[in-house]
Parts: structure tokens; C-alpha cells; sequence
């Protein structure tokens, strides 16, 4: 997939470049597993089939949004764990580290490509969820989520480790072509929410549940929960059983958020119709991305 290129910022961290090992620890839960703990159907389409919209859907899309990056590099001396700040805006979004003032501006048509193995879980709702692994120069990466029909919305893992050095980076993801109207009347979208929690004993497990998008033009207002949530890393139900944004104003293009890093929201909705909808979150330790289709 295309992926903002983290390596700049691991290089300004003094990181090696020697001895790259293999990234992330894989579950132990094959995709059957997980789709008997989840609830999701069995897959509608593999993942060599999703990717191939991949291109088409980059080379229509005009809206990217970031999550908050958190960045972790351990090396003898410790480990230093480095927040990125994201205000994103149309195509492009513009990262903050808040200690240091340094900054980064990425946009879509400047992202890297870096194509590796799919492997389908689970479908839900038109949707299917993939985990997808890849290699660029020094970083191995995973991509958890799904590319949709006009969006995509993923989780997103890079990973060096060198000689006496680790580096990891995780964020959340979602893109997509902008529907460009207002919403009207009253309408729900459903799908999936992937996540990973940033600190505690999950921290780095992967989280699917349900996202369910309510919008009420009586109220003015979208609403957001994501419930059902599932660690597919450990087989285990998650402990906070819901992650509610309520009342989050929708702009006349169709892009919506509400919060600020830590506690926020902020997705758009893509193809003629609002058709999907995509976007990231924050809430409760948690970083994740969602997508879901029209009912």
C-alpha cells in the first residue's frame, strides 16, 4: 500500500540502519479464529482482489486523514517515545512533534508505495478486513483494515529493529474520494473498527469491533460508536465495551470531526450518495480507523 514514510523521522531519532530484522509478532489466532470470535462473515473477496482497487482508489482520492503517530525507539540507553500532532485538511496533513516544534507535511500524491501479501479475516457489511505485511528500505510494516469502493481505512504498523535498536511507529489511517455535498434526511452507516490500544498490557494488540454511524437531520448532529470490540491478539473480549463520539457536526463537503489528539474523531464520506463513510479515532488509549457503508 501507499504509506506516509516514517523513516525521516526514525533517522532524526538517530537510529542504524544495520541489521534489519523481521517486524511484528503475528497472532495466534488464524483468520478463521478470528472471525468466530468477531462475528464477521467469511470473506467475500481475497486480498490480492482488494488491492487491485488499491491504484484506483489513490488516483481518485482527495482527502487524506492521519491519527495522532506514536513513535517508540529503544536502544541500551532507554526507550524514548515520541508523539506526532495531525491536522489534516483536504489531501494533505500537516504533523506536529510539540517537544522539539519539528514538523512534516505530507500529502497523497507524495506517499510511499510499498506492495505486499494480503490475507482476508472476515467480511462485514460490504466491507472485508484484511492484514497485509510489506517492505520498504529499512522498515518492515503491517496494514490492518480494508479498501472499500471509494475509501479505504487502515491500521498501520512500521518496525526496524537493528543492532542494539528498535523502532516502532503506529497510526491510524483513511482516504478516500470526497462525496462533496451535504448530508440530507436521516441515514445509518455500518462496518468495522479496527484499533490498536497505545499503552497498558494490550498495547500493540489488534482491536475489531463493530462501527455504527447515525446521522438525524432533526438534530443537525452525526453520531459514532464502535462497540463489540474484540482483541484478536489474545482471543479475548476488550474492556471497554463501547467508544462513543456523539453529536459531531458534518461540513457541507461531507467531512466531519470533533476532540483534539487523545479524544478525537475525524472522517469524511466518500462516493456519489455518501456511500461510505472512513475515518480515524482516538478514545480511552485507543488508535484506530473505521469504515462502514450506507443501509
Amino acid at each position: 500500500m501507499k504509506f506516509p514514510c516514517a523513516l525521516g523521522w526514525a533517522l532524526a531519532s538517530g537510529l542504524s540502519l544495520a541489521a534489519c530484522g523481521e517486524s511484528g509478532v503475528q497472532s495466534a489466532l488464524s483468520p478463521n479464529d478470528i472471525r468466530e470470535l468477531t462475528g464477521l462473515s467469511v470473506p467475500a473477496e481475497t486480498g490480492t482482489e482488494q488491492l487491485q482497487r488499491q491504484q484506483g482508489i489513490f488516483s481518485r482520492a482527495n482527502s487524506l486523514i492521519l491519527s495522532t503517530t506514536h513513535d517508540e525507539l529503544t536502544t541500551p540507553e532507554g526507550t524514548r517515545s515520541v508523539r506526532k500532532l495531525s491536522e489534516c485538511s483536504g489531501p494533505r496533513c500537516e504533523q506536529l512533534e510539540p517537544v522539539t516544534g519539528e514538523s512534516q507535511s505530507i500529502h497523497l500524491d507524495e506517499m510511499v508505495v510499498a506492495s505486499g501479501d494480503a490475507e482476508s479475516i472476515g467480511s462485514a457489511h460490504g466491507i472485508t478486513l484484511i492484514a497485509e505485511r510489506t517492505q520498504h528500505l529499512i522498515l518492515d510494516g503491517t496494514s490492518f483494515g480494508a479498501w472499500m469502493e471509494h475509501g479505504a481505512f487502515l491500521l498501520r504498523t512500521d518496525q526496524l529493529i537493528g543492532e542494539e535498536i528498535e523502532f516502532n511507529s503506529v497510526y491510524a489511517i483513511a482516504l478516500g474520494d470526497l462525496t462533496g455535498q451535504p448530508l440530507s434526511g436521516s441515514a445509518t452507516w455500518l462496518g468495522i473498527m479496527i484499533g490498536t490500544p497505545i499503552v497498558g498490557d494490550g498495547k500493540g494488540d489488534r482491536l475489531v469491533g463493530t462501527a455504527a454511524l447515525n446521522y438525524d437531520m432533526t438534530v443537525g448532529g452525526l453520531d459514532a460508536a464502535f462497540s463489540s470490540i474484540w482483541n484478536v491478539d489474545r482471543g479475548s473480549a476488550y474492556p471497554v465495551e463501547a467508544l462513543i463520539f456523539s453529536n459531531i457536526a458534518v461540513g457541507p463537503d461531507g467531512t466531519f470531526a470533533t476532540g483534539q489528539s487523545g479524544t478525537r474523531i475525524q472522517g469524511s464520506f466518500h462516493g456519489a450518495g455518501h456511500a461510505e463513510a472512513a475515518g480515524v479515532f482516538e478514545q480511552s488509549g485507543v488508535v484506530g480507523a473505521f469504515g462502514a457503508t450506507r443501509q
